[in-house]
């Protein structure tokens, strides 16, 4: 089993150049734009830019001083991914492909009062044609990166969305270069939204958008001709036990990837397996069959206030302490439960009867599917 820590061993050696930008090139810039590199890469309204080389020397010192600011990073719930992209950013800047891509146009954008939590960052390679990968973050600890993401069932447009579109029709237009979107998890979901909504001769410049397990759309809230001019340059890919990428409708086809992990763990994109210059395919599993199908039917049976008033009171629930971030630590979580629940205790009678109702749907739904799918296979079973 071999990942995109391996593809750098393999083709480290090699300049885009001579061995063409590729995909799993595009998914590490996806995932190093998760990283705070908030004074150390040039901002969005600078001209200049940074070698890989030199920016990961800079974080390393920033880091062993305890320098590093983001308005995202949470030390209390600092986890495995944490440390992979770092690692990541260590062995990119140490092989000869990665070493000499400049790093520029870094933004950084969380608010709490408008609900926003953005990240992109551009990439120039060191090829003839000075290929542009603009790479949008996924969603980070906070709680209302977590909330855009299910606001993402109701609302047009979230806050993340127009930062997206807003970075992107910026970058395109400063540069000559042709362009390639890509970000992982709501960032992939903010790739192929910037990419379809800016104009269609900055359109014209991007080769290709990139979604690696991002959420789709739900195009009975978002009008879907919006996305029908950069359909084909989309190209989704989600591991075989998927469960942030089948979260609604996706724009262009999807590719499922192996990987090494399961459930939920799928979603780290450091487990999916690579060969050669592209991701190992997959089948999707019947436990990602059954959720795509419970919850496409579930918010069928929910209208669009019913999912905004739910998902509001959910996250005021979930907001009930410090309120900014998602923990991870176990003593931690023990502490939100009991101040989620003195929260709900003291919500008024009718939205806690609507968020009973809404939970009582998702459960009916739930068994629905599933007696359908053990249904479909018991005469398998013999």
């Amino acid at each position: 089993m071999a990942t995109i820590m391996d593809y750098l061993s393999w083709r480290g050696d090699l300049s885009f150049s001579r061995d063409g930008f590729n995909d799993i090139d595009a998914l590490i810039f996806a995932l190093l734009s998760y990283l705070p590199f908030k004074e150390i890469v040039p901002g969005v309204d600078s001209s200049e830019d940074i070698p890989l080389k030199k920016a990961a020397v800079e974080y390393a010192q920033k880091a062993s001083k305890g320098e590093l600011k983001t308005t995202n990073f949470n030390p209390s719930a600092s986890t495995s991914f944490d440390a992979e992209l770092v690692t990541l950013l260590e062995s990119a800047a140490s092989c000869y492909r990665f070493e000499g891509v400049k790093l520029s146009k870094f933004e950084e954008n969380s608010d709490f009062v408008i609900g926003r939590q953005f990240g992109a960052i551009t990439f120039t390679l060191n090829n003839l044609e000075r290929t542009k990968v603009a790479a949008f973050r996924g969603t980070d600890n906070s709680l209302i990166g977590w909330k855009e993401d299910f606001e993402l069932a109701y609302k047009e447009q979230i806050p993340a969305q127009e930062s997206a579109f807003q970075y992107l029709e910026r970058a395109i237009g400063l540069f000559s270069s042709p362009f390639t979107v890509c970000g992982h998890s709501k960032g992939g979901n903010l790739a192929v939204y910037a990419g379809s909504h800016i104009d269609f001769l900055r359109q014209s410049r991007i080769n290709r958008i990139l979604n690696f397990d991002g959420p789709g759309f739900d195009f009975s809230v978002i009008n879907p001709s919006a996305f029908t001019h950069c359909e084909k340059k989309v190209a989704n890919y989600i591991p075989e036990e998927s469960m942030v990428g089948l979260l609604l409708d996706p724009v262009g086809k999807r590719t499922i990837v192996r990987s090494a992990s399961r459930f939920i763990g799928q979603h780290d994109a450091f487990n999916w397996e690579v060969e050669r210059t592209k991701f190992v395919k997959g089948k999707l599993s019947s436990t990602a069959k059954m959720l795509e199908h419970t919850l496409k039917n579930w918010l069928t049976e929910i209208s669009i206030p019913e999912r905004q008033t739910f998902l509001e009171a959910l996250f005021e629930i979930m907001g009930a302490s410090e309120g900014t971030a998602i923990k991870f630590d176990p003593q931690e979580n023990m502490r939100e439960i009991k101040n989620i629940l003195v929260k709900y205790v003291k919500l008024d009678t009718k939205t806690k009867v609507m968020l009973t109702q809404v939970f009582m749907s998702l459960s009916s739904q739930t068994r629905r599917t599933l007696a359908a799918t053990l249904k479909e296979k018991l005469p398998k079973i013999h």
